[in-house]
Formats: structure tokens, sequence, C-alpha cells
């Protein structure tokens, strides 16, 4: 099938917040949390205004998508933090999405633990590395080398940058990752203290694809 990688349009982002919706389903806690009732129409109305205000809050960011060439529909998103040398800004999550506060501190909880890793290797790399935020494709159009596509549009940059390349995969795209050289270094699980016990933990493996002659150690 062909398709073209391009970079996405403020216009784009309902469409990839449509695809984070399909394709997370209700599998995956810091989803269900961060953008609650995600599958009705408010909520992918919302968060499709949440995504184009975070690509437009951040410089340091950019959405490519995948576009069928013969329906010219856009089957796959992705979206690249690219510091090139600034460590990025850390933010909270906030909004009034929620229907309670509780689920509010929830959400920003969750939020907060799942970025530990990644916001860790941005300050002791000062920058220097390239993180895939997000990584999404239409369920109808999974394993025809979309996800991979974008995939190495990222870890191109990251080899002509000379730096890292980061992601926390899912069981779902572990493989994917691995077979484009990224090592999974250990498996985070989001820690839930006694307020939040009996919640579902998020967890993921953080994987690393190191720059060109580096090896790195689990």
């Amino acid at each position: 099938m062909p398709f073209t990688i391009l970079e996405c349009t403020d216009s784009d982002m309902p469409r990839a917040f449509e695809l984070l919706s399909i394709a997370f389903g209700h599998e995956h806690p810091y989803v269900e949390s961060v953008f609650p009732a995600h599958e009705t129409p408010e909520g992918r109305r919302t968060g499709g205004e949440r995504l184009l205000g975070w690509r437009k809050g951040d410089p340091l960011a950019i959405n490519m998508k995948a576009v069928d060439d013969a329906t010219g529909k856009m089957i796959g998103h992705a979206k690249w933090i690219i510091p090139r040398g600034v460590v990025p800004p850390e933010f909270a999550l906030g909004g009034e999405y929620w229907e309670s506060g509780e689920e509010k501190e929830y959400a920003a909880w969750i939020f907060g633990q799942y970025l530990m890793p990644r916001r860790k290797v941005f300050k002791e790399s000062g920058g220097n590395v390239v993180s895939l935020d997000l990584m999404t494709i239409d369920p109808d159009y999974q394993r025809q080398g979309v996800g991979r596509a974008l995939l190495r549009w990222g870890t191109d940059l990251a080899d002509e940058l000379g730096v890292d390349a980061i992601v926390e995969a899912t069981d779902y795209g572990r493989g994917l990752y691995a077979s484009e050289g990224f090592e999974v270094q250990y498996k985070w699980v989001t820690p839930m203290p006694g307020k939040w016990e009996g919640r579902e933990a998020q967890s993921f493996w953080w994987m690393i694809r190191p720059k060109s002659g580096k090896e790195t150690k689990c």
C-alpha cells in the first residue's frame, strides 16, 4: 500500500487524537486517566483540542503523519520531541476534563510518574536525545509498514544528530522497536501510593536506541 510521510498541520490534530483513541482503546490506564471518555464524541473533540494546544505550545516537538496515497486519509501519527541540546521544560497536566477533583489528581499523578524515565534522560543528556512521545496507527492499516516508516523518520534524524533515541514501548510495539535497534533497559511500572491502592498501574518497556557505536546496559 503506497503512503507518504508528511508533517502534520493544525487541522490534523482531531484525526491524530481519533487514532490515539482507536489504537489504544481501553487497555492503558495512562490513556484512560489522562484522556477521560476519549471514545465519546465530546472526549474526541476535547482530545483533539488538547493535542493542538500541546502542538502549539511545544517548539521542541514535531508531529508527523502517514497518508494513504490512494485516499488521502491520515492513517498514522507520530509525535517526536527533538530538544537539540535544550532540556525540555516540565509541565503539569491542566484543564477541567475530569468528573471530579480526585480523578484530576489521579490523572496528574500517573501523568507525572509515566514521564519520569524520559525526563531523567532529558536532564542527564542535556537535551541531546530524540524521544518518540507517541505513535498510533489506524488498526485497518497496521502491519503494512506505516509504523516502521514513522519510526524511521525519527531514528534517521537521531542518526543525523548523533544522539540516542528513546521510547516508552507497549507490549504490542516492543517488537517493532527492537527490530529497529531499540534495546530494553527495564520495565517501568508506575508506583501506586496508598491513596491510589487498588487502581491499575501503568507499565511500559523503557527502550533506548543507542547512537552509532554506543552500547547501552540494562
